[in-house]
């Protein structure tokens, strides 16, 4: 459909045609799309000029054609030569070629054309991925952003612009749809050289089944506006879903098609909605670099295992400490506050900016507990581990976190970073940056120590 508009303006530029602004390629658009109160103004406009005679015989035929596949049940690809043996049977054939190309084009996009799926005879009805439970963040404003609009001017500009990133940010919704489509528009539409565009601007499906979270399809990525059937034949079952968000990327719109006659809502299930969160602050590493797709971050995998929903504060080379997100962090009524500031942070810096960090968080919530947490040692060829940058900035932290325990700081804790990867050097895909075997690790690495902690 992109490259056929492409087409279309293109017309419009050599002043052939209106292109995409013509009311028959708005509705054309509008159909392929499913936007009923879109489509429906174009319609009435043409089927008013005098001249449109063909578009009304289409109109009145495909009408007839939608009839019987309700009544029949009847696919499109059964109805399309009884459809064209109609038309040619009432018309000559010169007076219907324009009939012929809109009929073509009316069953070559039918995937979408009038919210259908391709392969299928389901009508779909589009759903504003907002009306729907969103977790994963502390704020309650009508977006998919990790920070309010008030700290804008608070926050370095650089973790103010991460924070657009959806990274964490997941919708809960209940559906007995056999199909579901999901479409979604990315802020930035971001690439980067060592993560895949799944991981970077996808979306990622899981359904709630045998007492557990299942994936069940990825959102393969187009461009800035991509849309994707994720669930083809769920078999009318009402089903829990989760559907999480990109990770490098920030989602402008999100929506759901289902079947026209399925039913969505809130959740019934209370799964990763009424436990009290995690706030886990740290680097791109945190933020979710470089998961293949967005379940497969080591906190949205900590979050389906433990029931309960993980705040990401990751921040791509900006994880160091910030007092300003600490602020930020105190804002949500937590479980726990992580800290995994290493990183990003230049070494002479983390004794002083952990224990200022960790001084305010305690005075503004001292009854949450907080998780200091190494830098796991990166794959850096075939030098020693103890000559590491990686264990100079671990010496700093278990410095800080000494002077904070002896200061009285109640419930603090303290995670070592070895072997959070592995030892086999497989976890990573670039030395820094785990693939999903290096998330699953580093998952399964921290879940006994935040587990003994919120008990």
């Amino acid at each position: 459909m992109r490259n056929w508009k492409t087409e279309q303006d293109s017309l419009r530029n050599w002043k052939i045609s209106a292109g995409s602004s013509a009311p028959k390629i708005q509705w054309v658009f509008a159909k392929c799309f499913g936007e009923e109160e879109i489509f429906q103004k174009p319609e009435k406009e043409i089927t008013f000029i005098p001249s449109e005679n063909r578009f009304r015989l289409f109109l009145k035929t495909m009408n007839i054609i939608n009839l019987k596949k309700m009544n029949n049940k009847t696919g499109n690809t059964n109805l399309q030569k009884p459809f064209m043996e109609i038309i040619n049977s009432t018309l000559h054939c010169k007076s219907i070629s324009r009939i012929i190309y809109f009929v073509s084009l009316y069953f070559a996009l039918s995937g979408n054309a009038v919210g259908q799926v391709s392969g299928t005879t389901h009508t779909l009805k589009y759903y504003d991925g907002q009306k729907f439970t969103i977790i994963g963040k502390f704020h309650s404003e009508k977006n998919y952003v990790r920070f309010p609009q008030e700290y804008k001017n608070t926050l370095r500009k650089d973790v103010w612009d991460l924070g657009q990133n959806s990274a964490g940010i997941s919708i809960r919704f209940r559906t007995n749809a056999s199909v579901i489509v999901v479409r979604w528009t990315v802020m930035e539409d971001n690439i980067m050289d060592h993560m895949a565009f799944t991981g970077i601007k996808g979306v990622d499906l899981y359904a709630y089944v045998d007492d557990h979270w299942k994936f069940v399809n990825t959102g393969r990525v187009k461009g800035k506006t991509n849309e994707f059937t994720m669930v083809k034949s769920g078999g009318e079952i009402f089903r829990e879903y989760l559907l999480n968000l990109p990770l490098y990327d920030g989602i402008d719109s999100l929506s759901f098609g289902v079947d026209n006659n399925a039913e969505i809502s809130v959740p019934k299930e209370n799964y990763l909605i009424t436990k009290k969160p995690v706030v886990y602050y740290g680097s791109s590493i945190a933020q979710g670099g470089c998961a293949s797709r967005p379940g497969m971050a080591f906190t949205n995998i900590l979050s389906r295992s433990m029931d309960r929903s993980f705040i990401n504060m990751g921040f791509s080379g900006s994880g160091t400490f910030d007092l300003s997100v600490g602020e930020a962090m105190c804002e949500a009524d937590a479980a726990l506050y992580v800290i995994d500031c290493n990183p990003n942070t230049q070494t002479e810096l983390i004794y002083d900016r952990a224990v200022e960090l960790v001084k305010l968080m305690k005075k503004k919530r001292p009854a949450v507990p907080v998780l200091l947490v190494e830098g796991f040692y990166y794959e850096n060829g075939f030098g020693k581990i103890l000559d590491s940058d990686t264990e100079k900035k671990n010496i700093e932290l278990r410095r800080a976190f000494k002077t904070l325990q002896e200061s009285g700081i109640k419930q603090l804790y303290f995670k070592k970073g070895n072997g959070m990867i592995g030892y086999d050097h497989e976890g990573t895909v670039d030395g820094v940056h785990p693939n999903d075997l290096g998330m699953m690790r580093i998952a399964q690495s921290l879940k006994p120590a935040i587990q003994n902690i919120i008990k």
